[in-house]
């Protein structure tokens, strides 16, 4: 062989040796990850199978890192607003199985569960909400209810609650929620059962303010209700929900001699049937105080009564945007618009800015009634501290009270809105006019979901005022 055969021997097996190993290295660079286990530790509880279907991924799922990351992060997001856990920590390691086409990882899960048990002893102002209560101080509008509220019941997110309520509203109240028909848990029913009775009872409104009715006598409203919901989650942030509700209410005849017009018929007892139908999508990063996301629902509601005489309907629609467009600073807009029809004058279903989620930013102590309603909140946050976790104590045990956390926001708020009223009344004047408010305050957010708040806020009429908020979705 020749010196020249020799070379091109030589050259060719150095060929055949390193491309396959070029190869297999780009292969391994460009190569993507494969979900080989889920680990989840900390979940006393929970059952694993209520985790796993809240994870956007599942064992055995191949996708490239920074999805998997991005993934990561929305699990998180949809644990934590299950409202089962105080805190979530989701990772993944890499794992030793070895694979030629991808490299394989364990997701390591843990959480700390909240406390599901909690006794009901609870001090309700019947007030539209804290700052108009303290503004009238009247104490016939306070309901103490006492009962059981269990959250997770089997470890597998079912509710129950059953409460004794007296003071401005007496009576009794049982639900049962979250009750899954199918292994996949797409399908989910709900019943509620309530008898409730009032001696206090909104009988209208004068210069834009809640007029109530009183008589410590006897009871005003006497109402059973009860509803049974079915739920389909196809999805993991999305829902369609279905209601059917039915209600008898007697009403004592001095409401109706002072407000005729108070329920759309002159009968003292009344049977009402109601369908709803609700779709919600739900995208944001902390449902109990989002900063980034977003959200859109739409609910569609009938109404019948007096022997179906009566008839009412409502469209409500909410749009909801979040955004962090600099470093600690916080942008959001919420949209909540809404349509009705009736075929009677009914006070009871004309009740919009003031009541519910639909809120104007200076309004507190004032109530819009219409038919029609348009509003857009506004708000600018500025993360004034970071989540700070604090432990009270030394040891573990407790864990679910002693270890708290802690953020505030700086908030800026500049509201809109319109209500259109058919009905022009003198007595009222805020419906079918522009409304506008602005305000500046500070909220804390801490453990539970609960968010005190604390603001100044001026109306288009020029009356500013401070006012407090708290919000404790879980007591």
């Amino acid at each position: 062989m020749t010196t020249f055969e020799a070379m091109k021997v030589m050259i060719t097996r150095i060929i055949v040796c390193i491309f396959p190993a070029l190869a297999l290295c780009g292969n391994l660079l460009a190569s993507e990850i494969c979900i080989s286990d889920i680990c989840i530790s900390g979940n006393k509880q929970t059952k694993d199978f209520t985790i796993l279907r809240e994870l956007p991924f599942r064992k055995g799922e191949v996708m490239p890192e920074d999805k998997l990351i991005l993934q990561l992060n929305v699990a998180t997001e949809n644990l934590n607003n299950t409202t089962l856990f105080n805190y979530v920590d989701i990772d993944y390691i890499p794992d030793t199985l070895d694979r030629a086409d991808c490299i394989s990882c364990i997701v390591t899960i843990r959480v700390e569960e909240r406390w599901y048990y909690w006794p009901q002893v609870s001090l309700k102002f019947e007030d539209r909400n804290l700052s108009n209560w303290l503004h009238e101080k009247d104490f016939n509008r306070i309901t103490i209810g006492w009962g059981l509220r269990v959250y997770n019941v089997f470890g597998m997110r079912h509710k129950i609650t059953a409460s004794h309520y007296f003071g401005f509203e007496k009576g009794l109240r049982l639900a049962y929620s979250n009750i899954a028909l199918d292994k996949e848990r797409t399908q989910m029913l709900g019943f509620s059962l309530s008898a409730l009775y009032n001696k206090t009872v909104n009988i209208g409104s004068e210069d834009d303010k809640v007029i109530y009715l009183k008589d410590p006598d006897r009871f005003l409203d006497k109402t059973f209700e009860s509803t049974v919901n079915y739920t389909y989650r196809p999805g993991i942030r999305n829902t369609h929900a279905l209601d059917i509700g039915y209600q008898r209410v007697h009403l004592d005849d001095t409401l109706l001699k002072i407000n005729s017009r108070y329920w759309g018929t002159s009968q003292l007892t009344n049977h009402t049937f109601t369908l709803s139908y609700r779709y919600n999508y739900e995208h944001r990063d902390y449902i109990a105080y989002p900063t980034k996301g977003y959200y859109a629902g739409a609910e569609i509601t009938g109404i019948t009564a007096d022997q179906m005489r009566f008839f009412y309907g409502e469209l409500n629609l909410r749009l909801q945007y979040y955004e962090e467009f600099f470093p600690r600073w916080f942008w959001s807009s919420r949209l909540n618009a809404g349509a009705t029809f009736k075929n009677k004058q009914a006070y009871l279903y004309d009740r919009h800015v003031g009541y519910e989620e639909k809120n104007i930013t200076g309004y507190n102590y004032y109530v819009v009634d219409g038919q029609h309603h348009a509003i857009l909140n506004n708000d600018i946050r500025f993360l004034v501290m970071p989540k700070k976790i604090f432990r009270i104590g030394s040891s573990e045990k407790g864990s679910r009270f002693t270890k708290i956390h802690f953020s505030l926001y700086a908030k800026l708020s500049c509201d809109i809105g319109y209500v259109h009223n058919s009905y022009k009344s003198t007595a009222n004047t805020l419906a079918n006019t522009f409304l506008g408010g602005s305000g500046i305050g500070l909220d804390l957010v801490t453990y539970y979901d609960i968010i005190l708040n604390c603001s100044y806020a001026i109306n288009k009429m020029g009356e500013g005022g401070f006012y407090f908020e708290i919000k404790a979705p879980v007591f």
